[in-house]
């Protein structure tokens, strides 16, 4: 993966991410309930893609320190939870800051697990 990949793979998560955070509640339940989806399909996304965003982050090219991948999402998570402040009939929760660094965690462990499976000995 080169530089450019892994910085428009990172983009489009927030991009996404974002996109979402902003959406009035009353769109998102729309959305959740057009795809027959159970009302947890959120929260799943969400761990998803700060794991793919932790998982870019952690490989190379960019190889972040796990210090700095935390510390990131952590900033990211408190951000997208206090932009709910400004969607409609949308209101932060702690809960959501947890399931966001629990995705990152899960992707950061992704990434050693594979370190370890594939490393040559």
């Amino acid at each position: 993966m080169t530089h450019r990949v892994a910085r428009a793979l990172i983009g489009l998560q927030l991009l996404a991410l974002l996109v979402g955070t902003q959406m009035p509640g009353a769109w998102r339940s729309g959305a959740v309930q057009a795809l027959h989806a159970p009302s947890w399909v959120s929260s799943l996304a969400h761990l998803v893609l700060f794991a793919g965003m932790a998982i870019v982050l952690a490989v190379r090219p960019l190889a972040w320190p796990v210090a700095r991948i935390v510390l990131a999402a952590l900033g990211l998570a408190l951000l997208t939870e206090g932009l709910q402040f400004f969607a409609i009939d949308r209101h932060p929760r702690w809960i959501d800051v947890g399931i966001d660094m629990a995705g990152a965690l899960a992707g950061m462990g992704l990434v050693n697990m594979a370190d370890l499976c594939f490393a040559r000995r």
